[in-house]
């Protein structure tokens, strides 16, 4: 997990130094619009595995998803993207207060998606089933502290 979080953190660095040559309200709307697809494919494969027989055909493309946007969602929050920009985020000040912290949560829904990648590309059913939970553990520790309550 430790190269991994450093690996996280020097790529998302370079990566946010980029992205936030954007205008504010670009960047929101980017990491809504990425957030949703997120969402999503969480959703769809959760769907997948309720159901007698999950379809490895629709539950392999949202695990690759996943893991390609978590590497990325450090590079979502540049400073001066949260809610000083005027335009409206649930992107909680702390995210740039701590953000040791939120690079940790960050690292930890990387481990998690690649893993759950990992899982869906072998085919092993019960492999994703269990890797869902550290998922959905991983999102929920990241909103726990650093997104705000919808309004």
């Amino acid at each position: 997990m430790k190269h991994v979080l450093l690996g996280a953190a020097a790529l998302a660095a370079v990566a946010t130094a980029a992205y936030a040559q954007r205008p504010a309200a670009q960047v929101i709307q980017a990491r809504q619009a990425n957030y949703k697809q997120m969402a999503a494919a969480v959703k769809g494969i959760n769907d997948q595995l309720r159901g007698g027989s999950p379809d490895l055909a629709a539950i392999r493309p949202r695990a690759a998803l996943l893991a390609d946007r978590a590497l990325l969602v450090l590079r979502w929050f540049p400073h001066g993207s949260g809610p000083q920009a005027g335009v409206q985020t649930r992107a909680r000040p702390e995210i740039w207060s701590d953000r040791g912290g939120f690079e940790r949560a960050g690292a930890g829904l990387l481990v998690a998606a690649r893993a759950l990648n990992r899982a869906a590309q072998s085919g092993d059913v019960a492999a994703i089933r269990a890797a869902m939970p550290a998922l959905t553990r991983a999102c929920s520790a990241c909103h726990d502290d650093y997104r705000a309550p919808e309004h």
